[in-house]
């Protein structure tokens, strides 16, 4: 398979899940990722977070 390249619209604060663990694992399996926040410019970087809902079903 040709690695796709792909472009991730994402906002200035992103839950890890969401954003990093795919477009890391995209990027594993050989296609090509890019991400984009309104209003940032290249090599700027936006926020992550991991939320640890302990007991919960989210």
């Amino acid at each position: 398979m040709t690695g796709k390249r792909l472009l991730m619209l994402v906002g200035d604060f992103v839950e890890d899940y969401e954003v990093m663990v795919p477009f890391q694992a995209l990027q594993m399996v050989g296609h090509t990722v890019h991400a984009a926040c309104p209003n940032k410019n290249a090599g700027d970087t936006v926020r992550t977070a991991v939320h640890d809902f302990e007991g919960d079903q989210t």
